[in-house]
């Protein structure tokens, strides 16, 4: 009987390792980190499953790290792009800085030691990077780098969506609508033949110019940008008989730390631009970064606040 009885817990104990062994393959993913519990489409074209409340979040641009510290607590962050941190370039500088470590370029060996559970790429992103991370089972989104203010509060509730927080990212829509149609209400007391021209220099191409942000955020605030105005493709250089043609009332110098500080003075000191009512008149005006690169939860107030600079006039309302 003896005998018996050991066959049988015998038989019943290789039962149950058949059966545990039989079991679903566990992903990376899904064995360390918080359960997959939605899908997202990916700018690229892939589904990724993300976890439902992520608690170690890298964003591999700036802008999405404006975004994300408007969403989420900073200590939901395993790291942050430098130029986040700095309180001229970021309207979240302040919470930023509660983040470690700091970072200036995403190497992919570097962002699979942070074990992020979710990683937010801008479409620039290479590709290597992404496959890469996936290839870890890394839960990675990528977001698009729109152009337009439409875009810009579209990838707002996007990211809001991928980190679980629609409410925010709901919020945050509104919010700016509102502002959307304060400087549309503002702009209708100012005469067409009355609007300024505005040139925004940067080093950074591509930011100023022909179907760029700020070109399209121009339209919403009234004013002219010097490089549509005059037809000037996207991406052209702004040489010195450009400049001249597009006799901007207002020239625009982004300020932040580690900015190019020979900015201001190729305008000011050039005699051929003494002319120009922007030099005669005063108005080459640095302003902080964080107003002029805004593609983030903030552009609506960023675009009443530069309306009100070149149109000092209009009336503020109580919530500015």
């Amino acid at each position: 009987m003896n005998k018996n009885i050991r066959f049988l817990i015998c038989l019943m104990v290789l039962f149950c390792v058949c059966i545990t062994g039989c079991g679903p393959l566990v992903s990376y993913n899904e064995s360390s980190h918080t359960p997959h519990t939605r899908y997202v489409d990916s700018y690229d074209g892939v589904r990724v499953a993300v976890p439902e409340n992520p608690k170690r979040i890298l964003s591999l641009s700036s802008a999405f790290d404006t975004i994300l510290l408007g969403l989420v607590e900073p200590d939901r962050l395993v790291g942050i792009n430098k130029l986040s941190t700095y309180e001229d370039y970021s309207l979240e500088a302040k919470r930023a800085k509660q983040v470690k470590p700091v970072m200036s370029s995403y190497p992919l060996e570097k962002i699979i030691a942070l074990k992020p559970d979710l990683v937010i790429a801008p479409d620039y992103t290479s590709a290597d990077v992404i496959s890469g991370l996936r290839h870890m089972g890394i839960a990675t989104v990528v977001v698009s780098s729109d152009s337009t203010v439409e875009g810009v509060i579209k990838n707002v509730k996007d990211v809001a969506y991928i980190v679980g927080e629609e409410e925010k990212g709901q919020f945050y829509d509104q919010k700016i609508h509102r502002e959307l149609d304060e400087m549309k209400r503002l702009g209708a007391s100012i005469p067409l033949e009355q609007r300024k021209t505005v040139l925004f220099v940067s080093s950074m191409d591509g930011y100023t110019g022909t179907g760029s942000l700020f070109d399209d955020m121009c339209k919403y605030m009234s004013i002219y940008n010097a490089p549509n105005k005059i037809g000037l493709p996207p991406r052209i250089p702004f040489g010195e008989e450009r400049v001249l043609a597009m006799n901007p009332d207002f020239i625009f110098i982004p300020s932040y730390k580690g900015m190019d500080k020979g900015l201001a003075d190729r305008y000011l000191a050039n005699p051929a631009f003494q002319n120009l009512p922007a030099i005669k008149e005063h108005r080459v005006k640095p302003l902080p970064a964080a107003y002029l690169y805004t593609m983030n939860q903030h552009i609506g107030e960023a675009m009443l606040a530069i309306m009100h600079t070149v149109y000092p006039q209009l009336e503020r309302s109580s919530h500015e």
